[in-house]
């Protein structure tokens, strides 16, 4: 089956983008044929990519993108089906074939841009016939916000490349961890305090965060014993430190978006054999999850972090840590997701 998928993500280096790509290598190693239009370059994969310019100015991003892509109607019109992006959605009007709304979670901006992107979203669903959300929850939130039944929409989430993302030997220091964007209201500048928790217990601790967003000056400015902050870091070597790192991060707090995610950083800790902390809501819970999986409420989540990584021992962490991949290998790989995928596709 020949398959375009239309996308606003910029390929490579939007954190969001990994999804993209492993759902799209995964079809077609299981015989199809994927067109990705996209900002962005592909590196390595086994899709065709056709790179589609982005305007830089913020708010302005999806309509380029838009515009760009009436120039390739002609092509993607040649395809068995098109998944589209709910950013982009609008330009459904002028597909002919089958179409998938591709929905990898709600507006997540803050403050103006965020209530500008709601309507675009509201009209995407409104307009489809057949979507994907990241979890149960999220596709039930899109159940109670649009006319789209709940029959008409596949729960897709976010998996790990399992052969990237693998333990290694874990050693010294407590490794503290965090990736993805580091803006303010994702609650990333209550982790150095969760840092100096564990060192004012006479813990051994470091915490590295790796990304990019507004919180990073702050946090460079902090200037902490022990606290790494870079920017992002491709792939392959993200996963390379996640691989001797201890405990993950998951501070987002809980808001409509981060309670319908499936966070993709989640799967990436679970898949290098690290246990998680985070704030306790249904975007952050697992079920069935085992002890390496650690929730907290918001007004408690630094102190009872402290107290659980001080409760543990080197040993006592390691068996945690291996349950972790365990599941990671069981639950997680992506082949569960381009699985769902391809039935939907198929259906």
């Amino acid at each position: 089956m020949k398959i375009a998928w239309l996308s606003s993500r910029v390929l490579g280096t939007d954190l969001c983008s990994t999804t993209q790509i492993q759902l799209a290598n995964g079809l077609v190693a299981k015989g199809h044929t994927v067109e990705l239009y996209s900002p962005g370059t592909s590196v390595g994969n086994t899709f065709t990519h056709h790179p589609i310019e982005r305007s830089n100015r913020r708010g302005f991003q999806a309509r380029s993108v838009v515009k760009k892509l009436h120039e390739h109607i002609d092509e993607i019109n040649t395809c068995d089906i098109v998944l589209i992006d709910w950013s982009i959605f609008v330009i459904a009007d002028k597909i002919n074939p089958p179409v998938i709304l591709m929905d990898r979670g709600p507006p997540a901006d803050s403050g103006i841009l965020a209530k500008l992107q709601w309507g675009p979203w509201r009209k995407a669903w409104s307009k489809s016939i057949r979507g994907t959300t990241v979890s149960p929850a999220h596709r039930q939130f899109v159940v109670n916000h649009s006319q789209t039944s709940e029959e008409s929409i596949h729960v897709i989430p976010a998996g790990v490349d399992l052969e990237l993302f693998q333990p290694t030997k874990k050693e010294g220091p407590i490794k503290l961890a965090y990736h993805g964007r580091v803006d303010v209201h994702r609650g990333v500048m209550s982790l150095p305090m969760v840092l100096a928790g564990l060192q004012s217990q006479g813990i051994d601790a470091t915490l590295h965060i790796h990304g990019t967003g507004d919180a990073i000056g702050r946090l460079r400015n902090i200037g902490m014993e022990g606290l790494e902050v870079t920017d992002a870091i491709p792939h392959e070597g993200l996963a390379a430190k996640l691989s001797t790192y201890d405990v993950g991060f998951l501070p987002m707090p809980e808001h409509k978006v981060w309670n319908l995610a499936s966070p993709l950083k989640r799967s990436e800790y679970l898949g290098s054999g690290m246990v998680v902390c985070g704030i306790d809501h249904a975007g952050h819970q697992i079920e069935g999850s085992g002890d390496w999986l650690q929730l907290f409420s918001q007004t408690e989540f630094i102190t009872s972090t402290v107290d659980w990584i001080k409760s543990l021992d080197r040993g006592a962490l390691e068996n945690l840590q291996n349950e972790s991949r365990k599941y990671a290998e069981e639950n997680l790989s992506w082949s569960h997701s381009v699985d769902a995928l391809e039935s939907m596709i198929l259906s």
